[in-house]
């Protein structure tokens, strides 16, 4: 795990209603964890590893990193790290179950419904604005060469995937008389993430004038 923040505790806190009580290193590690799994799963390794060290550094390659960062990045990550946070923060595993810490040394059993709704509405935001640095990196890939660098076994490929947004998935440009019908008939199509910025594909027709 890095040692390395994209965001600040200070900046968790203020944008989020997390109380000034909760422990500092609890919020650390909420994260060191979502950026090292959810920010370098829609980096990819080597764009990740980049940015950490131009952080470190306190220099930017140039500044299409520093809008990356703190336009997009810094946004997804604030409710992941706040996502990762709450487990942490309502549930403490002790050897008589799931318990929710209520002061010093006391604590009762949690109700896992409240937990799981208020952990979804947070998740939600996350989502949201992962989805919208995935396709900034789409639309603007030619400007972080990093993305195509991955190609070591452990290196995480950047993930393009629809897992934030559902709808039909077709090949692009690849002819379906499903595919025209659902067209026509105006459902919302993808197809595929790394191509859901061109246009639709068109079809010529099939009748034959007699």
């Amino acid at each position: 795990m890095t040692s390395t923040f994209i965001i600040s505790e200070t900046k968790l806190r203020m944008f989020t209603d997390l109380n000034d009580n909760v422990d500092s290193e609890l919020l650390k590690n909420a994260v060191r964890e979502a950026q090292d799994i959810e920010i370098q799963r829609l980096l990819g390794s080597v764009l990740y590893d980049s940015i950490l060290s131009q952080i470190d550094a306190d220099t930017w390659t140039n500044s299409n990193y520093e809008n990356l960062v703190n336009d997009y990045i810094q946004n997804s990550l604030l409710y992941w790290a706040y996502y990762y946070a709450l487990e942490y923060i309502m549930l403490r595993p002790r050897n008589n179950g799931l318990l929710i810490p209520n002061g010093g040394e006391n604590s009762s059993p949690a109700d896992r419904s409240w937990f799981e709704q208020k952990r979804g509405s947070v998740q939600n935001k996350a989502e949201f604005y992962s989805q919208r640095l995935t396709e900034y990196l789409i639309q603007y890939q030619g400007s972080f060469p990093e993305l195509t660098q991955n190609v070591e076994l452990q290196q995480n490929i950047p993930d393009y995937g629809v897992q934030y947004k559902s709808g039909i998935v077709f090949r692009y440009n690849t002819y379906s008389p499903h595919l025209k019908e659902a067209i026509e008939i105006g459902l919302p199509i993808t197809y595929g993430r790394a191509l859901s910025f061109l246009p639709p594909p068109t079809f010529k027709s099939t009748n034959k004038v007699k």
